[in-house]
């Protein structure tokens, strides 16, 4: 596949996007006090490095495969419940708050990259990317909500 010029500037911009996405979540991971931060901070790196390599594998001329979409996780309110300290929950509200709006403007920028594409095959990969991107951020707010951080 041979893409104009714009096409190629948006998947450098977005494979620049989902490295730093990448870095944040695994840095995020590491500096989690919540145990279940940690495994959820890691859970998105891994689709986060998934996102990259496709988009990845778009600047090389191919549209990767679509896998059937998974169904969203509902999560047990409780579970979600952090048991950490205060000034450890104020370090995880600032990782989450980091994250979620990481979030809010990587969708954002691939619902515009849809918009560019002329390729319809290009536009339902950027459009899967876009949905589960909205995911992290949904999955991120779920818990913010749970645990009384989200205002």
């Amino acid at each position: 596949m041979s893409w104009t010029k714009k096409e190629q500037n948006f998947l450098k911009d977005l494979q620049s996007e989902e490295k730093l996405c990448t870095e944040k979540y695994h840095r995020a991971a590491e500096d989690a006090c919540d145990p279940t931060l940690t495994s959820l901070f890691s859970e998105i790196e891994k689709a986060e490095q998934h996102h990259y390599d496709m988009v990845t594998e778009m600047l090389s001329g191919s549209v990767p495969a679509q896998k059937p979409k998974e169904p969203s996780r509902k999560k047990d309110p409780h579970a979600l419940k952090s048991t950490a300290k205060r000034s450890e929950k104020q370090r995880d509200a600032y990782l989450l708050s980091d994250l979620l709006s990481t979030e809010k403007y990587i969708a954002g920028v691939y619902n515009t990259s849809v918009f560019e594409f002329s390729d319809p095959a290009a536009r339902n990969v950027l459009a899967e990317i876009q949905r589960q991107e909205q995911e992290h951020g949904k999955a991120i707010s779920e818990y913010m909500q749970a645990n009384n951080i989200y205002c």
